[in-house]
């Protein structure tokens, strides 16, 4: 009952906050951003749009979360490994995850260059080391995860692994940007899929989490979905990606999130190998899969749904090996 309240709180204070931000955004000239591409004007209906959906998933997210959390702490029910410190070490991670992105969407709705993509990758990974390091002030956690189908366990050593899964997901999803929405469909599929392992798991306070950024997803879709009032912006797709890692790994089961984050995993593997490339001096052509499938034909709207349903079929998956393991 507590992560469904959760949704429907976070759904509510998103819904109903999207129309104003995107006014007070546009009134203070942060709605233009440069969309164009090989001398064409800005895309029609795209203009006026500010590129801060982080801030407006995060207004409805944090509140939710927090009120989620305090309620299963006072109940006694988080499960297993959770406390308010950890718990406020995901809902710390996911705005210091955001405040990178949205650094680049300030700069670009000021017409200013974007942000270094090596930098932007440097900063992610420090979000993840300053996460992690919280996670251990607030009491220790482990690096022990469960292996999905094999029923056994696996000690990945150290946090390099998690360094390494965190920051793909927050690279992947700010990849996700070939049409306002997509990266925001596709999290919501993950989120769900992560709430689901957490319940077969018992990570209660997991769960929650999950549920409170569905329902703020789910009142975010309503602005992002062309033609668009909001679109997620780097700070959205960087947050949307890592915020369900951030939870897995709370709860012991990154591993069985990664079918379901398929989507953000090819991409963000595209984005550290571009990094890498671009670092040795040889640049790669700047173009998500995405964008590609675009340039094929494929509508906008049908790529939000091969890449959701992608998402879909991998969180069956996922869920599939989580009550095999049981």
């Amino acid at each position: 009952m507590v992560a469904i309240a959760a949704a429907v709180a976070a759904f509510l204070i998103t819904a109903l906050t999207g129309k104003p931000l995107a006014a007070k955004l546009n009134k203070m000239g942060l709605g233009r951003t440069a969309l164009v591409r090989k001398g064409e004007d800005l895309t029609p209906g795209r203009d006026e749009a500010p590129e801060f959906g982080g801030v407006l998933f995060l207004a409805g997210f944090l509140p939710a979360g927090i009120l989620a959390a305090a309620a299963l702490i006072v109940m006694g029910s988080t499960g297993a490994g959770f406390s308010a410190g950890k718990i406020t070490a995901v809902l710390l991670g996911s705005v210091l995850m955001a405040a990178v992105g949205l650094t680049d969407d300030w700069r670009t709705a000021k017409r200013l260059p974007v942000m270094n993509p090596v930098l932007r990758c440097v900063l992610a990974w420090c979000v993840g080391l300053a996460f992690l390091m919280a996670l251990t002030l607030s009491g220790s956690y482990s690096t022990i995860v469960l292996v999905p189908f094999s029923g056994t366990q696996a000690d990945l050593g150290n946090g390099v692994w998690y360094l390494l899964l965190i920051l793909g997901a927050a690279c992947g999803g700010n990849r996700m940007k070939a049409v306002s929405g997509e990266a925001a469909s596709v999290s919501l599929a993950q989120c769900l899929s992560c709430a689901a392992v957490c319940a077969v798991f018992g990570a209660d306070a997991g769960m929650g989490l999950s549920f409170a950024a569905a329902g703020s997803l789910l009142g975010m879709l309503l602005f992002c979905f062309p033609p668009e009032k909001m679109r997620e912006g780097s700070g959205g797709r960087m947050m949307l990606g890592a915020l369900p890692v951030f939870i897995s790994i709370l709860s012991g089961i990154p591993l069985f999130l990664i079918p379901a984050g398929i989507p953000f995993i090819f991409e963000g593997i595209y984005v550290m190998i571009r990094v890498v490339c671009q670092a040795a001096g040889h640049p790669l052509r700047d173009e998500t899969l995405g964008e590609w499938m675009i340039s094929r034909g494929i509508s906008g709207k049908a790529v939000s749904g091969i890449m959701t349903a992608a998402s879909l079929l991998g969180g069956i998956l996922s869920v599939t090996a989580a009550y095999l393991y049981i």
